[in-house]
């Protein structure tokens, strides 16, 4: 056992807590309305500390991402970011999905297309999540095994115990109770509050990180590396080739997030949980500050353990962790343990135990919403649309709550048997393309332009899934259909050099998804019979408008502050906070534009990189993760009061259980 008598007590009044956190707000879940959306009454900070900084698998992608790639490859993630920021303010897609006041996406789908489709969409959409999400507890498992120091097996009555199994199981059903019990309020106050913990243990930890990895040992570490004169984690003009994170990666993930704004619904009840549109959008915008102190943090920690791992001054520390990985022997899990085994050397007692309060936080919230959203859709985009009359509240209620056990079931022998083989980034890509390669032209055509067709929609989901199945197939079981290829093209010299591994990468696939997609959905609108929607009905606009979402009927005069994405409903702080946003963004992004070019007509040398590197992140990173932290605990206590007010006050609607009438 690698935890302290400290570790543990700090690990107890954790889950005691959270138990209590549990079982108390369960009083405020009386209606289905409750149940999926928490009754749409979330501020707007609530929504922002909820879902977590990030989840305890993202967290391990992310360090695997960086401890792969160092600074050099994330460079190119800035280029897309003035398109991110742009979409953000003016709440591209967050908004007026919001004003459709539907509980589910697909719901939104049978409102503007029809009743097929949203079935035919809440498969693939369920299928998709269920796959993404059967692999959490698989990596969570592994990084918490090894992080406590656990065996691989015990004896019991005579009989051998696998601890993986064991180990899967737990991370699985603190997440599928919370769901089952509260719903989204359960998730929305408990994701709160372990969240407000992990903003602190943030902190905490971004400054620890600063004092046990000097800048100088870090960049030393950098340089080792196999070929110095063609590869590099600091210089990013010589990083195209990285392993899987090279330039064009970063580019098509975010033009792909971009593209499928809104559309995931791994946190589904989430994006439908806001009070008011307007809520909605600012909840995007600020959680944009949040993750100044995580992101350092999630930097300087691979980066710092590269260097531990290929220095001489620390191979006595490493010596045992390279020993335990050795005899590891699966590369995969090496991959995601091999940064956890470091920190049972280098963390002491009591901050090992917040190591790992705030990685048990960020894995239970994340799997909890996500169960919670898979769960839901079963019940509510596929079931209920069969029916000519919705459920009763408690038949909806049960049938709910078992659905969410049944994704858990799933998740667990999904997680015990399939072997992930690639990175846990490329596995989230692929899988959640099936859904999201069609779904992004479906949902932005849906909301922004009224002549998009039902027929178009069709085609451009079954588009975007055919090719995603085929690129997630080959990947996932090419050690199969090598050999049946290679027997059909024996002379393919380009097969042949790719036997491990299928060569194309999971982000060409999906971005091919993507194009298809698009491409086709605007054909067919075009080309098909002419229809246009009542946008106005579908978003509640003018004479449709009601309680939360309705909204001037006349826009306001130009203004330059409309650049900004600024509007009448927001107030002074808010105009500020959206100016602030913008600036920052883009100061961020010219540097970026200046220096690429600089880059492409002169030799920059790799100490400019790593100075660059140094002031464009450390002090900025330090003194907004500190400030923004303060600032948003602050708005997230204010509104979880609120929430408990509004709730306590809230008069149950029992028709609002997301079933259309046809």
């Amino acid at each position: 056992m690698n935890l302290s008598a400290l570790d543990w007590g700090i690990v107890i009044v954790f889950l005691a807590m959270l138990f209590f956190c549990v079982f108390y707000f369960k009083r405020y879940t009386r209606s289905v309305s409750d149940f999926m959306v928490a009754s749409r009454l979330a501020g707007p900070y609530m929504l922002t500390i909820a879902p977590g900084i990030i989840s305890g698998i993202g967290m391990i992608a992310t360090v695997q991402a960086h401890y792969n790639n160092g600074f050099s490859s994330g460079w190119w993630s800035t280029l897309m970011m003035p398109v991110s920021l742009m979409l953000t303010l003016f709440g591209f897609v967050n908004y007026r999905l919001r004003q459709t006041r539907a509980m589910t996406l697909s719901q939104f789908l049978e409102e503007r297309y029809s009743r097929k489709f949203r079935i035919f969409a809440g498969i693939l959409c369920w299928v998709s999540g269920v796959l993404n999400f059967g692999v959490f507890p698989m990596v969570s498992a592994n990084c918490f095994i090894y992080l406590l120091g656990l065996p691989q097996s015990f004896s019991l009555c005579g009989f051998t115990i696998q601890v993986f199994p064991l180990m899967v199981f737990a991370l699985i059903a603190l997440p599928c109770l919370i769901a089952c019990v509260g719903g989204q309020v359960g998730i929305l106050f408990t994701g709160f509050f372990m969240n407000l913990i992990s903003f602190a243990l943030c902190l905490i930890f971004m400054y620890f990180m600063l004092y046990q990895f000097h800048w100088g040992t870090i960049i030393e570490g950098l340089h080792q590396v196999e070929n110095p004169d063609t590869q590099s984690l600091v210089n990013p003009f010589k990083a195209f080739d990285a392993d899987g994170f090279n330039i064009w990666y970063f580019v098509i993930l975010m033009s792909f997030n971009s593209y499928t704004r809104g559309c995931w619904q791994g946190g589904g009840g989430f994006n439908m949980a806001a009070k008011t549109p307007h809520d909605a959008l600012m909840s995007a915008v600020i959680s944009r500050w949040r993750t100044y102190a995580q992101n350092l943090m999630l930097i300087l920690l691979p980066l710092g353990a590269y260097a531990m791992f290929h220095l001489p001054q620390f191979a006595e520390i490493v010596a045992p962790v390279n020993a335990q990985l050795a005899a590891i022997g699966d590369k995969a899990i090496v991959d995601q343990v091999r940064i956890p085994l470091l920190l049972t050397r280098i963390l002491p007692a009591g901050m090992f135990g917040l190591f790992i309060v705030m990685l048990l936080a960020g894995t239970i919230s994340g799997d909890a919403s996500y169960a919670h959203s898979w769960g839901t859709i079963l019940i509510q985009d596929i079931i209920m649309p069969f029916r000519k009359k919705p459920f009763t509240p408690k038949t909806h209620m049960l049938l709910l709550r078992l659905s969410i056990l049944g994704v858990g079931i799933f998740s667990f022998f999904w997680s015990v048997l399939f072997p992930l083989k690639d990175y846990i980034s490329m596995y989230f890509l692929i899988t959640g393309a099936i859904y999201m390669g069609g779904a992004g032209a479906v949902v932005i055509g849906g909301l922004y332009w009224k002549r998009g067709s039902t027929y178009a929609a069709w085609t451009a989901l079954i588009a975007g899934t055919i090719v995603c199945c085929i690129g997630l197939g080959l990947q996932s079981f090419w050690s199969y259909a090598y050999p049946a290829l290679h027997k059909i093209f024996p002379n393919w010299a380009y097969l042949s050099a790719n036997a491990e591994k299928f060569p194309i990468p999971a982000y060409l696939t999906t971005f091919t998804a993507m194009c298809i997609s698009i491409a086709s959905y605007i054909l067919v609108s075009l080309l098909g019979p002419k229809h246009f929607h009542n946008m106005d009905k579908l978003l509640h606009r003018g004479e449709y408008a009601c309680g939360d979402t309705a909204a001037p009927v006349q826009k306001p005069k130009f203004t330059w502050a409309r650049l900004f994405g600024v509007t009448p409903e927001h107030n002074r702080f808010e105009r500020n906070l959206m100016y602030a946003s913008f600036t920052i963004t883009m100061a961020d992004w010219i540097l970026f534009a200046v220096v690429t070019i600089l880059a492409l007509t002169i030799n920059l040398s790799d100490g400019f990189w790593e100075d660059l590197e140094f002031w464009r992140k450390i002090p900025l990173y330090a003194v907004l993760g500190t400030v923004c932290t303060i600032w948003i605990v602050g708005g997230g206590i204010r509104d979880a009061y609120r929430l408990v007010k509004d709730l306590r006050n809230y008069k149950e609607d029992k028709s609002d259980d997301g079933f259309v009438e046809e």
